[in-house]
């Protein structure tokens, strides 16, 4: 049984653990390899504009997204994911964000990796980052293959915020103790709700929110 850490600490994925968004590498990468079509690579162009645009919110962008996965084998999809982190998502990695890691692994902290992304890019990267555990979107799967479906919610804007307060209620660690590295606006539900609320690199909103709570800016 693993040891209680000191306090625990929730990292998100994109642009704050990366210095970029690990879905567009995924994606570009999956059409290389012939697992995405040009329809679907154009699909995701689209959904990324228009949520740029404030048309569309991040919780339907991110199911709409992961629709390109019907039908491929999660055998492919975690060979895939496994390749990707190896051969690109390491070297993205933030040496801001590194350098914290290590600063809360030296103090005995129990550091979770928080994503809306899926577990075949969050899995290895914390595997490779030694972090204690992963809490990310999973998708459906029948007979071995993607539906296209979430199983259950995107992990994404207030589902992030009832899976961290459901993970500290069963690992009996305490928000006010915990920290949160978040960069984008959407991770404002979780930030609310921590003790120690770090914004990485904030997008203007929640820079702009980050001002006005007091909440610690990285970068």
């Amino acid at each position: 049984m693993e040891q209680k850490g000191a306090y625990i600490v929730f990292v998100d994925l994109d642009k704050t653990l990366l210095t970029t968004n690990s879905g567009k590498v995924l994606a570009w990468a999956a059409y290389k390899k012939g697992l995405l079509s040009t329809s679907n690579l154009l699909k995701a162009i689209s959904l990324s504009l228009l949520y740029k645009l404030k048309l569309i919110n991040s919780l339907k962008s991110t199911e709409l997204m992961v629709k390109w996965l019907k039908g491929i084998p999660e055998s492919t999809v975690k060979d895939f994911g496994n390749q990707l982190v190896k051969q690109k998502l390491i070297s993205m990695l933030r040496p801001s964000m590194l350098q914290e890691i290590e600063r809360h692994k030296k103090q005995g902290a129990h550091i979770v990796l928080l994503s809306a992304a899926l577990q075949y890019v969050c899995i290895p990267l914390s595997q490779y980052l030694k972090l204690n555990d992963v809490i990310s979107s999973v998708m459906e799967i029948q007979e071995g293959l993607f539906t296209g479906k979430p199983m259950g919610k995107m992990c994404i804007e207030e589902e992030k915020e009832i899976r961290v307060r459901q993970y500290c209620l069963d690992k009996s660690y305490l928000l006010p103790e915990a920290y949160c590295y978040g960069d984008s606006y959407s991770d404002r539900f979780v930030l609310e709700i921590i003790g120690n609320p770090v914004c990485v690199a904030p997008d203007k909103r929640l820079r702009k929110l980050a001002v006005i709570k007091k909440w610690t800016l990285l970068e």
